[in-house]
């Protein structure tokens, strides 16, 4: 009998710490703010520089959305033999937020830069043939 309460008391500690590094796991969302002050006090050409930048962080983070799916595959597949690897997948979903946030702020972008009637810069390198 003892042994059988022994047994139940360390399942029910693995669970409770199973759970806690599961509800850990993965990295919290940070994503950008739809509408900063002062961004219509923006020039056309701060707010062109200023959406490249935001089409660059788009794709850095789908890049890493798609590194951090392969690896969710690899530690389930893992998992499935033995149990440490579900402890690594990340299952927060930051990236997606992240990637929403990031077009939600270039679309806010894009209306104030239609209503100033922007247009893009010229790609004049400076140089000559």
């Amino acid at each position: 009998m003892k042994e059988s309460r022994w047994q139940q008391k360390s399942l029910c500690i693995a669970l409770v710490f199973s759970i806690f590094i599961v509800g850990c796991a993965g990295q919290a969302a940070n994503p950008v703010d739809r509408y900063s002050p002062g961004d219509e006090k923006k020039s056309c050409n701060a707010l062109y520089a200023e959406l490249s930048h935001i089409d660059k962080e788009i794709v850095l983070k789908n890049q890493k959305k798609k590194d951090r799916d392969t690896w969710n595959i690899i530690w389930f597949a893992t998992g499935c033999v033995v149990i440490v690897p579900f402890f690594f997948i990340d299952s927060k979903g930051s990236y997606e937020v992240e990637i929403d946030a990031l077009h939600a702020r270039e679309n806010a972008l894009k209306v104030i830069f239609a209503s100033k009637d922007c247009s893009p810069p010229s790609e004049n390198t400076g140089t000559t043939n």
